[in-house]
């Protein structure tokens, strides 16, 4: 007892003394503003220098310098109290160091300053190896194999100049660090290495992202692209006609690179498709209000993602080692009672007013109580406009965590006789955020890639984002050896 205590007090001893003669480490980014974490994208050149200071003489054998990317999920068990999770190191890139940088001997003075300079450039995509993991197929590897933005660290969310909320849970982090270390070897054993001080500074990584080809949502259990509601004449009275709303996914919001802002005009459009199957010779209800909300969604999980992550009522995320956090963002509400039906007529073609269609094609099918005869259309464009308040990242999908959008709509009308309850019908369409390199263009025009017809048709062919019925529940025992798992607690942000 008394040997072990005069070895743990020398310890002690011998920390306490490295901690106060450690190496100081600074790390310089060229063109960083004080006050502010850089910000950059892909194909970006990462400058700067490492300077190193003692106030001993310290040996060393190695100054390291890398580029880290990491990923970690916290979920809460659903089956016992606790929380387990994961983190992954998917990207880590290292900086030469010539040996005739380094001082001869191997020692740094006190009273001088060892600079390294380092360059950095942000990959396109990851190595294939980082995504080892079981998947449904090779869609989900080209997925997992983009650089992730920048996530769920509230100083680093921001447009530069103001913290911003990204609306990620504390359960989801990816971040992206410069770290410098001062290694010594083992006298003992060359193999072991000691890191005598360490430093890192934080970066933010805003990808380039393209825009994937639409979701298939045919009978998907969250997206409602298409729906029909009875008009009524009034509480306890009888139908007007069926009133029929539809909507496609809206092309991407393309963010301007680097700070995510969105541009000063209008970022996409969304169109709802109505169409009015009356009883009789019924005239269309008028139009009230549109509302629009965006939902930001992000995915996370203790395990690598097999598919693609979707919505559902009838999944419970945490008892399957899986977490879902939603925010939403009221985006606009406008008056479209200006907007004008236009009347169709599946029997005969007679000649009518330029107000009124005849013998047409409507954008929307008909309703299932539909028998031929007079119909009315509309159509409502609806600008998607992203507000300054919040931080946007692209859409993503990573092996631990993604992050999707979906555009809320919801249509008011006005019908003779309700008067106390305004009916709504509502839709839910698929939407992506996407970010554009720094001059605007593509990144395969940039690499000069050439893509056949045959190529463009598969890619803009819809993909599906639902999982099959007996991929629904993770294997935790599967995750690869670069995902490790974690146990530790944390804060979990209302």
């Amino acid at each position: 007892m008394v040997a072990t205590s005069v070895i743990s007090r020398g310890s002690e001893t011998f920390d306490v003394f490295t901690r106060r003669s450690q190496p100081k480490i600074e790390i310089d980014l060229v063109g960083q503003t004080p006050g502010l974490v850089s910000s950059y994208t892909t194909g970006d050149h990462i400058e700067g220098t490492v300077t190193v200071t003692v106030e001993h003489e310290t040996r060393f054998d190695e100054v390291e310098i890398a580029f880290q990317g990491s990923s970690r999920t916290t979920v809460e068990r659903a089956a016992c109290p606790g929380r387990t999770g994961s983190q992954h190191m998917f990207l880590k890139l290292r900086q030469p160091i010539d040996d005739t940088e380094y001082p001869a001997p191997r020692v740094f003075e006190p009273g001088r300053k060892y600079t390294f300079p380092f360059q950095f450039i942000i990959p396109e995509q990851l190595l294939p190896q980082v995504c080892s993991h079981r998947r449904v197929n090779n869609a989900i590897h080209r997925s997992h194999t983009m650089v992730p933005p920048t996530l769920g660290d509230p100083m680093l969310a921001g447009n530069g100049k103001n913290l911003l909320d990204d609306m990620a849970p504390d359960m989801s982090v990816i971040s992206y660090i410069i770290r410098a270390g001062v290694l010594k070897r083992s006298s003992a054993d060359q193999r072991q290495v000691k890191a005598l001080a360490n430093f890192a500074k934080k970066v933010r990584i805003i990808p380039t992202v393209e825009e994937e080809p639409p979701i298939e949502i045919a009978d998907h259990p969250y997206y409602c692209t298409r729906k029909e509601k009875s008009v009524k004449r009034g509480f306890l009275r009888g139908r007007l006609g069926r009133m029929v709303a539809s909507s496609a996914q809206p092309k991407a919001i393309r963010l301007l690179p680097h700070s995510c802002e969105t541009r000063d005009t209008v970022n996409t459009v969304a169109t709802i498709n109505l169409r009015f199957d009356p009883v009789g010779n019924e005239q269309p209800p008028k139009l009230g209000s549109l509302t629009s909300k965006l939902k930001a969604s992000t995915f996370y999980s203790a395990s690598p993602w097999e598919d693609y992550p979707f919505q559902s009522d009838n999944m419970p995320f945490s008892q399957v080692g899986q977490g879902l956090f939603n925010d939403s963002i009221p985006l606009s509400t406008m008056c479209v009672g200006s907007a004008k039906w236009q009347k169709h007529s599946t029997t005969g073609c007679e000649r009518r007013d330029s107000t009124e269609s005849t013998c047409s094609e409507s954008s929307t099918g008909p309703s299932t109580e539909f028998t031929g005869g007079t119909y009315y259309t509309a159509s409502l464009v609806i600008p998607v406009n992203l507000p300054k308040s919040k931080t946007f990242v692209p859409t993503f999908h990573s092996c631990l965590m993604s992050r999707t959008y979906s555009l809320d709509l919801s249509l008011s009308y006005h019908t003779p006789g309700t008067n106390v309850l305004t009916p709504t019908i509502s839709l839910r369409v698929p939407i992506q955020i996407t970010t554009e390199s720094k001059n605007g263009g593509s990144i395969k025009s940039e690499l000069g890639v050439v893509v056949t017809q045959a190529e463009l048709d598969e890619f803009f062919s819809p993909r599906s984002v639902a999982p099959a019925m007996n991929e629904t529940v993770i294997d935790v025992n599967l995750a690869p050896p670069e995902y490790s798992d974690t146990i530790a607690p944390r804060s979990v942000r209302a």
